[in-house]
């Protein structure tokens, strides 16, 4: 019996809510078409986690995505405001990475630049360019070695054939 008033009451909540949304259809058009369609999924995806029929994370994850649409106008309004930061800021990190380049090939001497590269002080180009070669395999960072090493044999490299 309580299953049978729990389904007529819902009935009657789908029912009133079906003639409501198409009047309201009628009135506005589709931009309340749109906004009614993403409050029914947020509506859905709180039910289903409030359920644990998913994941709370992912129900949070969809409700932004879904908010996006009226977020992504204002970030894009504000982006202008942000450009002279992130050109500051661009320029400050190429002149730092400029001076760092400069700094580390000055301060290399030629001695330790054959001690990196592992050969004698006799070595010839070809010497130098296949010890490079053979390093920058083993330690650059797309094989699982770390950047600072390679950018050591790089310096080395460009110190002995200068």
């Amino acid at each position: 019996m309580a299953r049978i008033i729990i389904l007529i009451a819902a009935l009657g909540v789908t029912l009133f809510l079906w003639v409501w949304l198409k009047a309201r259809y009628q009135e506005q058009g589709r931009p309340f078409a749109v906004k009614a369609t993403l409050v029914a999924c947020a509506l859905i995806l709180i039910g289903l986690a409030a359920t644990g029929r998913v994941h709370w994370l992912g129900a949070l994850l969809a409700s932004a995505l879904a908010g996006m649409r009226f977020l992504l106008p204002i970030i894009f309004k504000s982006l202008p405001l942000l450009a002279p930061f992130l050109k500051r800021a661009k320029a400050e990190q190429a002149d730092n990475n400029s001076n760092a380049n400069t700094a580390n090939s000055s301060d290399m001497t030629k001695d330790e630049a054959f001690a990196i590269l592992g050969l004698d002080h006799n070595a010839t180009e070809n010497e130098i360019v296949m010890a490079h070669r053979r390093l920058i395999q083993k330690l650059h960072p797309d094989t699982g070695g770390n950047e600072y090493l390679a950018t050591q044999l790089n310096i080395a490299k460009a110190v002995l054939l200068k």
